[in-house]
């Protein structure tokens, strides 16, 4: 067959794929599809300037808040055949980028767009040479089909859990081939989605073309929703495929070394405990429990890192409340010199491995309220002993291997993370150990950037 008859039928397989898809969906579903889209092209104005607002403390959009409705004026338009990766904020950025450096390399023919959604995400992705940043489209017709219409993508590889029903239906009906990696579903998202399954199946299931996911018990769960069995395999989790900053570790562990050496010249001990990717309503609980730990160990000191700069602003009022010794991170040289306070505020991004090097324990946040939890491998990859709150479901299997293998502790409230804490740091031989375990287990789930681009470049 000659090339432009391959391409005839492949367009035509294509359109013939859209049509049966739309025939095959329900007429509640597609009045409601038909409902959202209408609704979101009309507050889709209203949502982007909520995000404005929201940014205002943290870096703003700045005039590139328009490529949240689909406003890429002054954006380079592509000249090769186009991949679309799609992630969010920081966390799912920093994760992604290894495995998008990697097809950048051994994809040079083609042009690799990188969405965010936040602005911190887009200074992780702009760290990758060869790929171009745009913020991510609203899910709205007119935000989404202007993004489609513009860069003209072939393939859509979505980071984790970014199932919006416009994108979805939109690269649909475009013939953009749409894939979920590094994809996770907790059990209580699933169950909404079985609440409505027939709905789920149309609008969130049936668009998709492959979904990779981290553990088996996801891929059950895009299962239950509606994803035939044939399209779900199991690459397992990016984010036990670190390349973290090891040189800003090992600076910030000289400083701790230092920090040390003073505290034993005075006959003391320095211990530092450190509160990483906290958010609202755990910022005033760490301190809390720090200052009640302090009691007992008088050279303790906490470095806390909220998620958001509005953490930080929290954290700075309840500490002036309070008359606490405290200073910013910014306040500072490299090397720290003058911190003798008790807390030091991370107030920089892009900067966790120094803040890891300074610690001794690690709290990951987003636990002790219902956020879900942050990613526990960063801590675990530098051998630092981990504890988290209740709520970790967005990293469930991890956090379940690493408690099971004894690398992790869980509080339940912040009067347990008073009880785990001042268990740990009176035991310093059993924090080693602990911290140890957390490393066998991140190591042993290595792996999932060569499944994950064998599996991603079969779809091209």
């Amino acid at each position: 067959m000659s090339a432009p008859k391959r391409k005839d039928a492949a367009d035509h397989m294509s359109a013939s794929k859209r049509k049966s898809a739309a025939e095959r969906m329900s007429c509640k579903a597609r009045a409601i599809l038909t409902a959202y889209c209408t609704a979101t092209f009309l507050i889709a104005p209203l949502g982007a300037l909520f995000l404005c607002y929201k940014k205002r403390r943290d870096p703003p959009y700045g005039r590139r808040v328009f490529e949240l409705l689909g406003c890429y004026h002054g954006q380079l338009k592509p000249t090769a055949p186009t991949i679309w990766f799609h992630t969010v904020s920081v966390g799912e950025a920093i994760a992604a980028r290894p495995l998008i450096r990697e097809f950048v390399t051994r994809h040079p023919e083609r042009k690799v767009i990188v969405t965010t959604t936040t602005t911190t995400g887009a200074a992780e992705i702009q760290k990758i040479e060869g790929v171009q940043h745009v913020f991510a489209p609203l899910d709205s017709p007119l935000a989404v089909n202007a993004f489609i219409r513009t860069f003209k993508p072939s393939h859509l590889f979505i980071m984790e859990t970014e199932l919006w029903p416009c994108l979805l239906h939109s690269a649909h009906h475009h013939g953009v081939t749409t894939v979920v990696f590094n994809a996770r579903m907790p059990e209580k998202t699933c169950l909404k989605y079985q609440d409505h399954l027939r709905l789920s199946t149309d609008l969130i299931a049936a668009p998709l073309d492959l979904v990779l996911c981290q553990t088996k018990d996801d891929q059950g769960r895009f299962a239950r929703i509606g994803v035939p069995a044939q399209k779900i395999k199991r690459t397992g989790s990016l984010k036990y495929d670190l390349h973290p900053n090891e040189a800003l570790f090992q600076h910030a562990r000289s400083i701790y070394r230092l920090w040390q050496e003073q505290a034993q010249a005075k006959g003391q001990e320095c211990q530092v405990l450190g509160a990483i990717s906290t958010h609202e309503g755990e910022e005033e609980m760490i301190l809390e429990t720090y200052y009640s730990l302090q009691q007992i160990y008088p050279n303790l000191r906490l470095i806390l890192v909220p998620r958001h700069q509005s953490g930080v602003t929290r954290a700075q009022v309840f500490l002036q409340d309070i008359k606490g010794s405290f200073a910013l991170k910014t306040e500072f040289d490299r090397n720290l010199t003058g911190f003798t306070q008790d807390v030091l505020l991370g107030n920089t991004m892009g900067e966790i491995e120094f803040y890891l090097g300074l610690c001794d324990l690690i709290f990951m946040g987003g636990s002790l309220v219902d956020i879900g939890g942050h990613n526990p491998l960063e801590p675990a990859y530098f051998s630092l002993p981990i504890i988290t709150g209740r709520y970790y479901y967005n990293f469930h299997e991890q956090y379940e291997n690493l408690i099971e293998h004894g690398g992790a502790y869980v509080a339940s409230d912040h009067h347990s993370l008073y009880s785990i804490s001042e268990m740990l740091l009176q035991d310093k031989a059993k924090l080693t150990a602990i911290g140890m375990c957390a490393f066998d287990v991140q190591q042993a789930g290595r792996g999932a950037i060569a499944a994950t681009l064998q599996a991603l470049e079969a779809t091209l």
